[in-house]
């Protein structure tokens, strides 16, 4: 007895061992080791997603986003102006005409004729009828005010998902130099409760930690304000770039000029021979000779000054953490902005094969759902499932997909990193000819509260006979 004891728990060790933690069931996935470990979670596959060549770098809050710009509102098409001109038509009378700037930039005013209103201030266009006045002989030393009635200009955009009752994506106007970020989302009605990070686009001057020559500072406690940039950026970034070979660049998203400047065919202006500056690579790179195969307006933009190029800046807003009070992310809303609000929902994700409930399940958002999370939200492995033996299948174009094997032990043992998953991803759990025979062999047993076994209660009638109704 003691003997068939003993060769019991040696068949139960064995069958149970350290690979499947359960008996002899390698559906069982797990770690169970008292020693923690950390892994990163990856979110893109190189293997069949190949580099990531995207040109849009984001960024993250500096500390002069921090600071409010205040400055005299710059007036452009569609705002509307009213212009006050004192005895221009009667003495001792004020002449009051209330007109929007046009499409092209200019203002309308009986008498005076059209005046150059867009990129002047209200000062500056103030001084400008004046001059025109006086140019025409019609007045001298005039006397204008100027007032912005309706602004078109100093505006910041909401866009993302339409939510009823939720965020209302749309233009809203900036009322105020201090106006922040957290302002900016109760004026849409707020972000879906799940948002962990929000996007602003940006358009930003072409400077010389824009063009990578100084790191920019990051917002932490540890910071200290940040030095002002050199006052010659062009001269420090020829010296930076000096020596870059300009052929194995190729050109994705280019800044454009503020100025909107005429493209020049082949990089170089035959005219004078003068060098241009392509965005190539992800830098700004100063080129003496044509551009092989020639270069669109979208890659060269010429101009007389650096500081007049502008480029995208992509702020990335780690939305949770500024909810919880760390205002270092709070930062200033500036003129043409563009706030992304994240999709409440990313899209679905599809799980199929040796798993407890397959089906479709939601991707609650962007880098929110792990290849781990969806296997416990499908209820776990099957007991015929195989984990060294599934398939992921990704789109990685419109008309274009890639399958990879996956070892699940190996991520639920903490040997191998996680991955988020994508909308439209597709997990199939596989098995193998091994895994039918181990559950029947599993099946046919039931332990006792001792340590022997008994038979199946599905055979137990062809053994001891039919189970006796009549007795209570």
């Amino acid at each position: 007895m003691q003997i068939a004891l003993l060769g019991v728990v040696a068949l139960v060790t064995l069958l149970s061992g350290c690979e499947t933690d359960s008996f002899f069931n390698p559906a069982v996935v797990g770690r169970w080791e008292h020693t923690p470990v950390t892994l990163p979670i990856l979110e893109r596959l190189e293997v069949i997603e190949g580099e990531d060549t995207s040109s849009l770098a984001v960024t993250s809050v500096r500390p002069e986003d921090l600071i409010p710009d205040v400055r005299e509102y710059v007036i452009g098409p569609g705002d509307l102006l009213t212009v006050t001109v004192f005895e221009l038509v009667s003495p001792g009378l004020e002449s009051v005409q209330t007109r929007r700037v046009d499409e092209t930039g200019l203002i309308r005013l009986p008498i005076i004729g059209p005046v150059r209103a867009a990129n002047l201030s209200s000062s500056e266009l103030e001084k400008e009828i004046a001059i025109v006045l006086e140019n025409k002989n019609i007045l001298r030393n005039a006397t204008v005010s100027v007032i912005l009635q309706e602004s078109r200009q100093n505006t910041f955009s909401v866009v993302g998902e339409p939510l009823q009752g939720g965020t209302a994506i749309g233009t809203y106007v900036i009322p105020k130099p201090d106006f922040r970020l957290l302002d900016a989302i109760a004026l849409a009605r707020g972000a879906p409760g799940r948002t962990k990070r929000l996007r602003i686009f940006r358009q930003t001057p072409l400077t010389a930690e824009v063009a990578g020559e100084i790191q920019p500072a990051q917002t932490s406690p540890e910071n200290q304000p940040v030095a002002p940039a050199p006052s010659n950026p062009s001269k420090l970034i020829d010296e930076l770039l000096e020596g870059i070979d300009e052929s194995d660049a190729q050109a994705p998203s280019a800044p454009v000029s503020s100025k909107a400047p005429a493209a020049i065919e082949g990089g170089l202006d035959s005219s004078t021979n003068s060098p241009q500056w392509v965005f190539a690579g992800g830098k700004w790179v100063k080129v003496n000779q044509p551009v092989a195969g020639g270069a669109t307006g979208d890659q060269i933009a010429e101009t007389d000054e650096l500081g007049e190029l502008i480029t995208q800046r992509i702020i990335e807003i780690p939305y949770d953490r500024l909810l919880d009070g760390d205002l270092r992310y709070n930062i200033v809303i500036r003129r043409g902005d563009i706030i992304r609000v994240p999709d409440p929902t990313a899209g679905f994700v599809y799980i199929m094969g040796e798993i407890a409930r397959p089906g479709a399940y939601t991707v609650p958002g962007e880098r929110d759902l792990t290849i781990k999370q969806l296997v416990a939200s499908a209820g776990g492995l099957s007991q015929l499932a195989i984990p060294e033996r599934v398939d992921l299948t990704r789109r990685i174009e419109d008309s274009e997909e890639a399958t990879i094997r996956i070892n699940v032990r190996s991520i639920f043992e903490g040997s191998e990193p996680d991955l988020y998953l994508k909308p439209n991803d597709l997990i199939n759990v596989g098995t193998n000819f091994v895994a039918t025979p181990l559950a029947i062999f599993r099946n046919g047993f039931r332990m006792t509260y001792g340590f022997g076994f008994i038979l199946d209660r599905n055979f137990g009638p062809d053994v001891f006979g039919p189970v006796d109704t009549t007795s209570n």
